[in-house]
C-alpha cells in the first residue's frame, strides 16, 4: 500500500503572504470542537487531491484558517476503499474523507455525517442550487458528502507530442484504431493503455461502447429499470473483448492497475493513448507538466502535449462526443469525528467556497460551485484549450452518472468485463451474469 502523509503547519503563512479571507467560513455551531492548544487539527485522506496536488489548497485553507492544521494521507485507490472503511469503523479514521458517487456513498454513509446543517449556515437554505448535483452525494435524505470536481468518462487522452513525431493522426473511428495502433506499436510503443486490473476503469470504457449502440440503456439497465440480457449490451462485450483480441490494448493489460501502472506508462512516454476522463485535464497545464518533471525525473515532459479526445467510434453508426458523470470526487465528515466544525469548514470550504473552488477551476476541473468559471489560463497550447471547451456542451448534458449506486452490480459488471476479456465467459453468459445480479439487487 502506498500511503504518503503531509502534515503542514503554516499559522505565519497567512502574514507572510499578506493573505485576507476573502470567505468567511468560520466554524459553525453544529459540533463539538474542543481544541487545548488553541490549534485544532484535522486529518483528512483522500486518493485525490493526491500528495502534491493537495499542497496548495491546504496552504490556502490555513492561511485562511490559522487556528486550524490540516494532516493529509494520500492513498492509492487501488487501497483506499477497505482502508478508509476500517480505520473509520474502528475509531481510528480520518475526520474528512473523499467519497465518489455510487457505491462508494453508499458504503460511507453509515459512518459519515448529515452536512445539511453546515451547508444551510455556511451556504445558505438555496445550496442545493449553487452546487452542481449534490443528489448523487445524498443517501435516504442525508447529505453524506458535497461535490468537490465534477467529472466526465467518454474520453481518451492522447500524448500529442508522440503521435505527432510518429506523423499519425489520433483515430476518430475503429478502422483507424486499427490502423493507428498497427503503426504505434511498430515504433515500439502501447498504443491504448489501460489498467483492466481496476474495474472502474473497465466498466468507464464499456459505457462508452454501450453509450454509442444504445445510448442511455445502460443507465436505465443498472438501476433494475430494463432489462441487461439484450443484444446491445451483448455486442458491447463483443466490442469489448475486440480491444484486446486487436491489439488496441497493451499486452498484460489485465495486469495493470489504472494508477499508477497504466497513468505512469502513458505520461513516461510509453503509449499514445489511455482511456482517462476531464479529471486529468490539468495535464494541459504548465503546473502539472511541471509537477510531472519532478515525479518522473524527465525534462521533456516540460514540453508534451496531452490532448484530450471523445472516445472513438469503435461501432458503425455510433455517436460519439457522449459523456457520463457527476460529482468525482466528494468530501465527507466522519460521524465519529470530534472535531467536526473543523473538519466541516475545510470540507465546505474545499467545495463551496470561491477560494477552494477558484483553486480547482486553475487546475482546469469543473467547479462543484456554479458561479466559478473554468480558468484556463495556466493551459499550455490553442489546441489544448479548444478541446478543453469542447468538452463544455457534454459536461452540460451528460448522459448518466460514471458509477453504479450497487456495489453488486458494480462487481458484476466488472468481474463480467474481466472474464470476457480473458476469455473466460462470452458475451452472452456475462451479460446473463450481470442481469442476474441486477435482478438480485432490486429484488
Amino acid at each position: 500500500m502506498r500511503i504518503t502523509r503531509i502534515t503542514k503547519r503554516r499559522a505565519a503563512l497567512a502574514l507572510a503572504l499578506g493573505v485576507t479571507a476573502t470567505l468567511a467560513f468560520s466554524a459553525c455551531s453544529t459540533g463539538g470542537d474542543t481544541p487545548t492548544d488553541g490549534k485544532t487539527t484535522v486529518t483528512f485522506w483522500s486518493w485525490n487531491p493526491d500528495e502534491t496536488t493537495a499542497e496548495p489548497y491546504i496552504e490556502a485553507f490555513e492561511a485562511e484558517h490559522p487556528d486550524i492544521t490540516i494532516d493529509h494521507r494520500f492513498i492509492q485507490f487501488a487501497d483506499y476503499t477497505s482502508a478508509t472503511q476500517l480505520a473509520l469503523t474502528s475509531g481510528s479514521g480520518p475526520d474528512v474523507f473523499g467519497t465518489q458517487v455510487g457505491a462508494l456513498t453508499e458504503q460511507f454513509a453509515p459512518l459519515s455525517a448529515d452536512l445539511t446543517p453546515y451547508l444551510e449556515e455556511t451556504v445558505g437554505a438555496d445550496w442545493s442550487d449553487k452546487l452542481t448535483a449534490t443528489d448523487q452525494l445524498a443517501v435516504d435524505g442525508k447529505q453524506v458528502g458535497v461535490p468537490w470536481m465534477i467529472t466526465g468518462g467518454g474520453l481518451v487522452w492522447a500524448n500529442q507530442t508522440l503521435v505527432d513525431s510518429l506523423g499519425l493522426t489520433v483515430p476518430t473511428t475503429a478502422a483507424e484504431l486499427k490502423t493507428f495502433c498497427a503503426a504505434v506499436e511498430a515504433a515500439g510503443k502501447d498504443c491504448m493503455e489501460q489498467g483492466a486490473k481496476d474495474s472502474w476503469q473497465n466498466i468507464d470504457v464499456y459505457q462508452s461502447i454501450i453509450n454509442q449502440i444504445a445510448p442511455g440503456d445502460f443507465y436505465d439497465a443498472v438501476s433494475g429499470d430494463a432489462s441487461f440480457d439484450t443484444p446491445e449490451f451483448v455486442e458491447a462485450f463483443d466490442v469489448w473483448k475486440s480491444l484486446f483480441d486487436d491489439g488496441i490494448f497493451q499486452d498484460g493489460a489485465l495486469g495493470a492497475a489504472a494508477y499508477p501502472d497504466a497513468n505512469d506508462a502513458f505520461h513516461k512516454g510509453g503509449a499514445a493513448l489511455i482511456a482517462f476522463g476531464s479529471w486529468q485535464n490539468s495535464d494541459t497545464t504548465t503546473t502539472r507538466l511541471g509537477q510531472y518533471v519532478d515525479t518522473y525525473g524527465d525534462p521533456a515532459l516540460a514540453d508534451t502535449e496531452f490532448v484530450p479526445y471523445f472516445f472513438p467510434q469503435v461501432v458503425d453508426g455510433g455517436k460519439t462526443g457522449t459523456m457520463f458523470g457527476g460529482p468525482d470526487v466528494g468530501f465527507a465528515v466522519a460521524s465519529s469525528s470530534k472535531v467536526k466544525d473543523a473538519a466541516a469548514t475545510f470540507a465546505l470550504w474545499l467545495s463551496a467556497s470561491d477560494a477552494g473552488q477558484e483553486l480547482m477551476a486553475k487546475s482546469v476541473q469543473q467547479p462543484a460551485l456554479a458561479s466559478v468559471p473554468l480558468d484556463l489560463s495556466d493551459v499550455v497550447t490553442d489546441t489544448q484549450k479548444s478541446a478543453l471547451e469542447a468538452q463544455g456542451p457534454a459536461l452540460s448534458d451528460m448522459i448518466g452518472a460514471r458509477q453504479i449506486s450497487s456495489a453488486d452490480v458494480q462487481t458484476a459488471l466488472g468481474d463480467a468485463l474481466s472474464a470476457v476479456a480473458s476469455g473466460q465467459q462470452s458475451s452472452a453468459d456475462a451479460a446473463k451474469a450481470v442481469d442476474d445480479a441486477i435482478t438480485a439487487a432490486y429484488k
